[in-house]
């Protein structure tokens, strides 16, 4: 599949609501941009939060318990290494 982009002046270029469908691409994503001879790949960049709702769990936490979670876990993470 190949369809014809728009480079910016800033070096932005759009991808196609196609294309982003195709790879899962909702909203502001990462990707990862490599040279392969005379050819720009771009590849999107699934990252553990863009898994966002795709591991159910009946747990619900509210926004103050996972904040207090999260530096509990980044003050004790470096003990384990």
């Amino acid at each position: 599949m190949s369809q014809i982009v728009t480079i910016t002046s800033q070096g932005q270029l759009t991808i196609p609501q196609s294309i982003r469908e195709r790879f899962g691409i909702s909203g502001s994503t990462k990707a990862i941009l490599k040279i392969e001879g005379h050819t720009i790949v771009v590849e999107p960049k699934h990252d553990f939060w863009a898994l966002g709702g795709a591991a159910k769990s009946k747990v619900k936490l509210t926004d103050a318990q996972l904040k207090r979670a999260r530096k509990s876990f980044e003050k004790e993470w470096p003990r384990h290494l």
